[in-house]
Formats: C-alpha cells, sequence, structure tokens
C-alpha cells in the first residue's frame, strides 16, 4: 500500500483547522502523515498534543502565500501520494480509504479529487440563497463561459472553470480543484506558482491543467471521495482586494494556459467578462452590492485592458 500525506495550508482559522482534524480522527483508515502548515501571526500551541491519535507534524512559517505554503508542505513529504486540503473543509469517514483504493487500483493515474458534496448548497447562498436562483445563474454563466456546476471538471478557453458537483461514476478530467491528491512524482516536475501570491485565486487550476496537458486521462474524478466545504470567510481576501485578486489573478491563469490559442481565447475571455460584469451588476441592482463594488470592478478590467498588469 502506497503511503499517503495530506498537506493542510492555514492561516487564522483554527476553529475550522480542529473541525477538520477531528474528522480525521474518525477515519476508517488513517493517513501516514498529517502536516499543518501554518501561515498566522503567531504559532498554534498544543496542536499534536490534541490530537494524540493522528500522525500530526506541524510547521509554523513565517510568509502568508498558499502557493509557497502547498510548495514548503511538498518538500517536507516523501510520501508516494500527497493530498491537499483547505483548512474549512470536513471528511467524509472514508475519505482516507477511498484516496487510498483510487490509487491502489488506478496505478497510471496521476492524481484524483472527490466530491464537494455541498458545493451547489454553498454557492447558491453567494448568488442569492435558493436553488432556483442558483439554476438560472448557472444556466448564465454557463453561456457566458463564466465558473459554473456541471457534470465534468473542465476548464474552458476563458481561464473559468466547470467544477463536477453531479458527477456520474469515475471520470477523467482536466483540472483538480484545491482538494486534488497526487502521486509524489508528479512534483518531480510540476509546483505551485508562487506568482500567485496570499489566497492565490485559480492556483489549483494552473497547476493541475500543466499536467492535464502533458498526460491527458491522468487526472480523475471519483465521488465515492467526499468532504464538505463549510467556506469560511475569515482568510479570505474581502471588497476591493477581492475584486482586484479575482479579476486580475484570473487573467493571469489565462494569459499562462490559453493566451498562445489566439483570437478564440481572447473571445472567450472577454465574453466571459462581458458576463461577469452582467452579474455585478444585477447585484447591484438587486442590492447585494454597493454601486462601489461596481465601480472596482470597472477599473480593474479598465487596467488589465491598458496595462496587462497582474500583481496585485
Amino acid at each position: 500500500m502506497e503511503s499517503l500525506t495530506f498537506i493542510i495550508p492555514t492561516i487564522g482559522r483554527s476553529e475550522m483547522l480542529f473541525r477538520l482534524l477531528h474528522s480525521f480522527v474518525s477515519q476508517s483508515v488513517v493517513p501516514d502523515r498529517i502536516l499543518v502548515v501554518d501561515q498566522g501571526h503567531e504559532p498554534l500551541t498544543g496542536l499534536e498534543q490534541s490530537f494524540p491519535t493522528l500522525p500530526l507534524v506541524y510547521h509554523h512559517v513565517s510568509f502568508q502565500s498558499l502557493t509557497k505554503a502547498r510548495n514548503v508542505g511538498v518538500s517536507l513529504s516523501s510520501s508516494d501520494c500527497i493530498g491537499f486540503l483547505d483548512d474549512d473543509v470536513v471528511l467524509s469517514s472514508t475519505y482516507v480509504e477511498r484516496v487510498r483504493a483510487f490509487f491502489s487500483v488506478h496505478p497510471n493515474a496521476l492524481g484524483v479529487q472527490g466530491v464537494i458534496t455541498d458545493f451547489e448548497t454553498g454557492h447558491a447562498k453567494k448568488v442569492g440563497g435558493n436553488r432556483l436562483v442558483y439554476r438560472v445563474y448557472n444556466m448564465f454563466a454557463s453561456i457566458f463561459f463564466l465558473n459554473h456546476s456541471s457534470k465534468t471538471n473542465k476548464l474552458l478557453l476563458s481561464g473559468r472553470n466547470q467544477y463536477a458537483s453531479r458527477p456520474t461514476g469515475i471520470q477523467s478530467c482536466e483540472w483538480l480543484s484545491g482538494i486534488g491528491n497526487y502521486r509524489r512524482r508528479v512534483f518531480d516536475t510540476y509546483s505551485f506558482d508562487e506568482y500567485l501570491k496570499g489566497y492565490a485565486f485559480g492556483e489549483d487550476k494552473l497547476f493541475s491543467y500543466r499536467i492535464f496537458q502533458d498526460y491527458r486521462n491522468a487526472l480523475f474524478l471519483d465521488p465515492a471521495i467526499q468532504c464538505e466545504h463549510r467556506h469560511a470567510t475569515d482568510g479570505r481576501p474581502t471588497d476591493k482586494a477581492m475584486v482586484r485578486m479575482k479579476i486580475r489573478y484570473t487573467f493571469y491563469v489565462w494569459q499562462k494556459l490559453f493566451s498562445s490559442r489566439g483570437i478564440t481565447a481572447w473571445l472567450a475571455y472577454w465574453w466571459a467578462n462581458v458576463g461577469d460584469m452582467f452579474v455585478v451588476a444585477c447585484s447591484v441592482l438587486f442590492g447585494t452590492h454597493t454601486l462601489q463594488f461596481l465601480w472596482w470592478h470597472i477599473v480593474e478590467y479598465w487596467h488589465i485592458v491598458w496595462t496587462r498588469e497582474t500583481q496585485i
């Protein structure tokens, strides 16, 4: 049986982290190592002592960067397989067992992710709070090549993605989300792009899609691997900082992955931006956001048009 390490970057969300670690306690199979990479200003004390039955290793760093934290975690691991988890997820009781089983049964697979069982419920809250509104939004998003839920994990020419919230069986996919699991040898060639700082919007697409480009049919989604995502707001950029990161890093990811595909990709990218502006305008119209929120988007898209600068 191949060894398995889980890497959990965290920053200032100890309550969420403890809840995730408690879900490890009830696993049917325990991983070989759980490596917590803490980017908080003050180290957490007594974490390993709080979970004596877990193979827990705590590592505190002095920077605040999701991509760098993941790369550091990889450098500290020697397991055959490495999985990544956000600190605000909760695992089903067979999560670790299913990840192990997948890699055992599929020796040629380089990566696999599971399913976030409450994905659509969580995203429905962001766009109006009910399933009907979300279905309307999802149809609109698919027309404008924006991020939307589907039956497959696929990247669009706009740089946005489809997320397989309703998969039917194990399937090959083009990218893995932040809960991806990989064979260790992947990291001999690929690493997370540390140009994406802080919350690092889009880092999972940029990392995993490059693997897909080089090795078709090597990344998979297995619906038997399940977790919930509680969508903690702490540690995420807000307001103007969130808008800036979303727009600039989306453009950066698109540049890296799709700009070489010519006019079709260029049209797809800006068509998606038109859709995004329409969504933002509707959110202002219905009182979800203020006019200032719309103005921030106008300024950032104008910035991309004239400077193509992606630093934040």
